[in-house]
């Protein structure tokens, strides 16, 4: 003698009910494709959230500023594709480990350039900067567009990704809730102590300007 419906166990009433809405969303190739896009951004979603939620900010903001002579040694005028040459230089050194592909480009804006594995498939992504020089000859880079795809990602989220998959130097601040990337150049010195300033950042007309100085002199002892 077969159960009613209410006396069949809960387990199996359950296995028919996911059963048929299988067999419905099967059925229905526009909502299994609005499913699969869901599952694809909370993936993504989620790889964002580890990320932001293990940060890796390298930026020392107990850095001591480095004293240098009053007047710069030499002007040193540089192109745009020369500047992409030195810092994409540094930026492959930084991300020997990271897994992840970034490039910098000077453009009419700058424009970093990378790619991040998500869910197994390679995910483009272009994040634009306006360039600003301040009185004290560092850089920062303001950033006014992002692009992920068809994904509507908010740039402080990219940001903050960045930073926790690049090993940059204690220089460079990233600050996703500005969304400025800020290089403190009056922090960083080269091997002959020797420091960099910048002078002049104009994209349009490709004209880059940076100014070297020496190192203050040390006071001689009488």
């Amino acid at each position: 003698m077969s159960k009613t419906k209410e006396e069949q166990p809960k387990e199996t009433r359950k296995k028919e009910k996911n059963h048929t809405l299988l067999k419905t969303i099967f059925k229905n190739p526009w909502r299994l494709a609005f499913i699969t896009l869901v599952a694809v951004l909370v993936g993504f979603i989620s790889v964002i959230a580890f990320r932001i939620s293990t940060p890796r900010m390298t930026y020392d903001a107990k850095l001591p500023v480095i004293e240098t002579r009053e007047k710069p040694i030499l002007d040193i005028n540089m192109k745009k594709d020369q500047v992409n040459n030195v810092i994409n230089f540094f930026l492959e050194d930084a991300m020997k480990e990271s897994g992840v592909d970034y490039s910098f480009v000077l453009e009419n804006q700058a424009l970093v350039d990378g790619t991040f594995n998500l869910l197994g498939h390679e995910t483009h992504f272009y994040l634009y900067f306006e360039p600003y020089v301040l009185n004290d000859g560092n850089v920062q880079l303001k950033a006014k567009s992002l692009s992920v795809g068809a994904l509507n990602v908010p740039i402080p989220a990219m940001i903050n990704y960045i930073a926790s998959t690049t090993d940059l130097p204690n220089w460079i601040e990233l600050d996703p809730d500005q969304q400025l990337i800020n290089l403190h150049l009056n922090k960083f010195k080269l091997d002959n102590g020797m420091t960099v300033r910048a002078k002049k950042i104009n994209l349009i007309d490709d004209e880059i300007t940076f100014s070297l100085y020496l190192p203050k002199e040390k006071t001689k002892e009488k």
